[in-house]
């Protein structure tokens, strides 16, 4: 099993736009977590996760043969998905602002705040973790993609400009009132 991860994207792309299930399947294997990481981050329900991680292979599955190879495959997948959110969006009128993270089920948005010794301090952390996840959700759609794609997940403001097909300053300008408005939500809010 471990020569399949040696396996780069690329011929596995072939080889799934030649029909071998076995090599889609491997792609699967290999973005799954991904996805749905990145669809749970964006609408804050493992249900729409769910959903968005299922439609985002079918979408990928008849669409494969048009990855050029222009950008990483990684990169261009991740387009696919935020289009994937922004259509799931648009299908079911979701309401942003009432997005409640109650799940015990899954994994919730890893956001990280320092580790602290004492249980006050503990406490605290896990209050300001749930006000954080809360205020992340009230953003408009577009600050909370490049949000979350470049503090969360960790991308490159040119990455994020090419997921989203827009320029990097647009991407800044985003991440700007992302962050303003994070600042502003959270002093409401505690």
């Amino acid at each position: 099993m471990n020569k399949d991860r040696d396996i780069p994207d690329e011929q596995l792309i072939e080889r799934s736009c030649c029909g071998d299930r076995a090599s889609f399947n491997l792609l699967f294997e290999r973005y799954r977590k991904m996805v749905f990481s990145l669809a749970y981050n964006l609408t804050g329900n493992i249900s729409d996760a769910e959903d968005i991680t299922q439609d985002t292979f079918v979408n990928l599955y008849k669409n494969l043969h048009k990855f050029r190879g222009e950008s990483s495959f990684k990169t261009w997948f991740y387009r696919i998905v935020i289009n994937q959110v922004r259509s799931y969006h648009r299908k079911r009128r979701f309401m942003l602002f009432t997005s409640i993270l109650t799940s015990k089920e899954g994994k919730e948005m890893e956001i990280e705040i320092t580790d602290n010794k004492t249980p006050e301090e503990e406490l605290h952390n896990r209050e300001l973790q749930k006000i954080l996840k809360h205020a992340i959700l009230a953003l408009p759609l577009k600050q909370r993609e490049v949000f979350i794609m470049k503090h969360i997940k960790g991308l490159k403001i040119k990455e994020i400009a090419h997921i989203l097909n827009s320029s990097e300053g647009t991407v800044k300008a985003n991440l700007f009132k992302a962050v303003r408005n994070l600042q502003s939500k959270i002093k409401e809010l505690q």
